[in-house]
Parts: structure tokens; sequence; C-alpha cells
């Protein structure tokens, strides 16, 4: 089946108690398209993302996400207490996968272990470990042991740890944490309302949620 859509959102809407978050956000991202988002501090870019990953559950709306792997998410701050934690917490779908197709295959259940092995090989899970010592490498992370704290890193260090995480984990999608920008995006064309955040897709045309 050819997906044109990747990542869809339609008339999606997220409160905090009495605070409106995002209001009736809708847009599509296809494959291969890179996407920034941009806004004010608190005007959801994170909740935004967090929507698309499926760690936060919308009020209204509905969410669509066609990613072979799943959406990975590269959030400000690693979880792990040391640099191996945060390494096994980001494969951990990925090790999940690899022991549910080893009870598949005791099992003797083929059905369930092609469809399990489908997923994992999607994800390159075979490569996981190679690809951190790669990423690790590539991005001037290579001395530094598996051992050490991750609060011991500099700021730079753990933001290269985690794309790193993200990197090896190889989810069908990956969303970073946005940045923050003073702009306010206008409503597009469709008339959806803007949540004082936006998208800036790759070629320089800009969206609003």
């Amino acid at each position: 089946m050819h997906l044109t859509t990747q990542l869809t959102l339609r008339g999606v809407a997220k409160s905090y108690g009495e605070r409106r978050v995002l209001d009736g956000v809708t847009f599509s991202i296809r494959p291969g398209e890179r996407v920034g988002i941009v806004g004010e501090n608190g005007s959801g870019k994170s909740t935004l993302l967090r929507v698309l990953t499926g760690a936060e559950p919308v009020d209204e709306g509905v969410v669509t996400v066609a990613a072979a792997g799943g959406v990975g998410y590269l959030a400000q701050t690693l979880a792990g207490e040391t640099v191996a934690e945060a390494i096994d917490m980001a494969l951990a779908e990925l090790r999940d996968l690899e022991r549910r197709m080893g009870e598949a295959a005791d099992a003797q259940d083929m059905d369930a272990y092609g469809d399990l092995l489908t997923a994992f090989e999607a994800r390159d899970g075979y490569d996981a470990d190679a690809r951190v010592e790669k990423a690790m490498h590539g991005l001037g992370l290579a001395g530094i042991g598996r051992v050490r704290a991750v609060a011991s890193l500099s700021g730079g260090e753990q933001a290269r740890l985690g794309l790193a995480c993200l990197l090896a984990a190889s989810p069908g999608s990956a969303a970073a944490t946005p940045v923050s920008s003073p702009r306010r995006l206008r409503r597009d064309s469709a008339g959806s309302r803007n949540t004082r955040s936006g998208a800036t897709r790759s070629g320089g045309s800009r969206s609003s949620p």
C-alpha cells in the first residue's frame, strides 16, 4: 500500500485545565518531508510533538500516524541516569521486539514471528548496536564511557547523546524538541485556527497548524 501521508492531524485540540494549548490544529507531513515548528514559549510546540508521538492524548480531533518504525522523539531531557541507561531506554522497543521474536520462535508461532520480524527488520534491528557506536563516534562522543552519569555531561554532550539515541532507535519518523520564536503565524489558507505555533517546511514555505 502506497502511503501519501505519513503524519496527519485533523481538528486537534488540547487543554490543560482552563488553558487551551492546541485549538483546531490540522496539517499533514508527507514521507521524507522535513518540518520545523516555531513559536513562543508556552505556545504548544512540545505538546504538539508529544501528540504526534502518541505520548499525549488529545481532547478533540484525529491523529493518524503511518510510520513503520513509529515516531521517535528527541526530548529536552534524557531518560536514564547513565549513558548506558539512556541508550538502553532508547532501544527499549527494539529490545522488546527481539524478545517477543524469541518467544514466538520458542512457541513455534510462525505467523507472529513473521510479523515481529518484519517490524524488527523495518527498523534495522540487527544493526542497532552498530548504529549506536557509529552515532556516538560521528557525534564526537566516542570517548564518553557508558557508565558516566548523564548529569555530568555538558548541555551540548547531552543534546548529541539524545540525537545518537534517536538515530540508533531508527524510528519511521523523528521529532525533536522545537525552538522558541517570538513570531506568530497567521491562519492558513484553509482557515484553521493557529495555536501561536507554526510549521516551517523545507523549501521555505510556511504553514500554520
